[in-house]
């Protein structure tokens, strides 16, 4: 995956709002679609089971962001993947 420009995470919500604009979908659902298409990842599937291989390191990092306090804020993608790797 390509990880080279991730600029639009640093983006403010009227930079989103105008992207949002931008692409003409005003539904959730195809918002969502083209987040992830921006992303890079795909769709986790409620019926995922854990069985399954592993997610992506993107969707990995983005769950683990997801989460609120200290360590998830401080926690960057390299730093993710230096622990995968270790």
């Amino acid at each position: 995956m390509d990880t080279g420009n991730m600029d639009f995470l640093k983006w403010t919500s009227e930079e989103v709002a105008r992207w949002i604009e931008s692409i003409g979908f005003p539904q959730y659902k195809a918002i969502s679609a083209r987040v992830r298409e921006l992303l890079g990842i795909t769709e986790a599937l409620w019926s995922r089971s854990i069985a399954d291989p592993p997610r992506d390191n993107m969707g990995l990092f983005l769950e683990m962001k997801s989460r609120t306090g200290v360590k998830s804020d401080q926690l960057t993608y390299q730093q993710l993947l230096d622990d995968i790797c270790h």
